[in-house]
Order: structure tokens, then sequence, then C-alpha cells
């Protein structure tokens, strides 16, 4: 919507100045003027103002030689001059800077407070564990025989007869040290002969198969035949 005059009805012409606002620019107005009949009004809050002729033109008629003072000759109000940006941008920094160093400063005074108000640690004794002496038992089980790694083969046999049926003949043989024990299948089907201490892995013979020890320990050792029959054992003592 255009404005008026309120004299004479024309439309205001608006005058305005620019401002460079950091990479840019405004438009503020400062005054509407009429162009018939010179009435103008401050847009900067002062009020309607009409100007007086400050200066007429030369040539121009004055008042004692017939003209009328109902149209005088309008000047611009002089505008209201606009407090420049540039001591707000520069002050911004210095607010800003104040506030780093406050910032700072509150930070360190915090930590040397804590630093002040933190108790010292007292070190704790660590009580020394004394390990407790484990107590090794020894197996009172006395030994059924004697090794003897330096006894030699003494050459000597002693037969052993083994049956699926009757077990062991003669059931108990007593030698020395060095002597061979055979054991002979002569029975009519396969036996499996096995050592109670463990001196050997069992052993299959079939018929008429033999198989032989040289002990070379003191003590008494006990064979047997493998099946269901527990009668069927046999013992070797072994004397220095």
């Amino acid at each position: 919507m255009e404005d008026k005059c309120p004299k004479c009805g024309e439309t205001l012409l608006t005058k305005t100045i620019q401002k460079i606002i950091g990479s840019g620019s405004i438009d503020y107005p400062i005054a509407s003027t009429c162009p018939k009949c010179n009435w103008s009004k401050d847009l900067t809050g002062a009020g309607d103002i009409v100007a007086k002729p400050v200066m007429a033109d030369a040539g121009a008629p004055t008042k004692e030689e017939g003209i009328s003072d109902k149209q005088p000759i309008l000047t611009s109000a002089p505008s209201k001059p606009v407090q420049s940006p540039t001591g707000i941008n520069t002050l911004i920094p210095v607010i800003l800077a104040i506030l780093v160093l406050g910032a700072i400063a509150y930070v360190f005074f915090i930590n040397t407070g804590e630093k002040e108000t933190t108790p010292t640690s007292v070190p704790t004794s660590v009580p020394t564990l004394v390990p407790t002496p484990v107590v090794t038992q020894t197996s009172t089980r006395t030994p059924t025989s004697t090794l003897t790694p330096e006894v030699t083969a003494s050459g000597k046999l002693s037969p052993v007869k083994l049956e699926s049926k009757s077990g062991f003949t003669p059931k108990t043989v007593k030698i020395r040290l060095g002597d061979k024990i055979v054991w002979t299948n002569e029975g009519t089907y396969s036996v499996t002969l096995i050592s109670s201490e463990g001196l050997f892995e069992e052993k299959t013979l079939n018929i008429a198969k033999q198989t032989n020890y040289i002990f070379k320990e003191t003590g008494t050792f006990s064979f047997s035949l493998k099946g269901d029959d527990t009668s069927l054992t046999g013992t070797i003592i072994v004397e220095p």
C-alpha cells in the first residue's frame, strides 16, 4: 500500500540511505517527501518536519516579488545518524577474551583446591606369607622284590608246563637270580600267560609254543592263565 500526501493526496517518495554491515548492506528509510507540494515526513522518529528554504535558486523571485509563501522550497531534513556496528564488532572479541580468561582461572583454582584437599594415602603393610612346608608322605610298603641290575643270566633253565584245564605244572618253582623259566603250552588249546606283577605283557601261546623270562630280581612272583577259572595260577620264588 502506497503512502499518500495528507495535503494534496500525491504519492509520497521515500528517501533511504545505504549502510554496509559486514559483507552486505541494508537500506534505511529516513524521510517521505511529496513531489508535488514538497510536504515531508521524518521517518527517523523526529516527527513531521516542514523545511524552510535555505537558499533560493539564482534568479528566482523572492517573497517581496509576489511569490506566495504557501509553496516554500523544502530541503530534506538531516537524517539521524545511524550508529555504525564497527564498535560492536570490536567489543565482541574483547568480551569473548574476558570470558575465556575467566574460565581458565576458574579451572585453575578448582584443580588447585582439589590437589590441596586430596588426602595423602597411607600405604598399608602387606603381611608376608610364609609358605608352609609340604610334607611328602613316603610309602612304607615293603617291596616284594629287590632290583639287582648287575645280575647276569646264569644259563640255568627251569621248565613249566601249561595246560588250559590243569594250569601250571609245577605250580611253584624255586630258582636263583639269573635263572630262566620256560613256559610251554602242552595242552590241546591255546592259552594266555599273565604276569601279576607286570613283568611282561600278556602272551598268547598256541599248541606246543613256548615263552621264557630271566629273573634278575629276588621275590615271589605270581602268574595265571587268562580265563574264568581263577585256580589256574603258578608261583615263581626267586632267591639270592
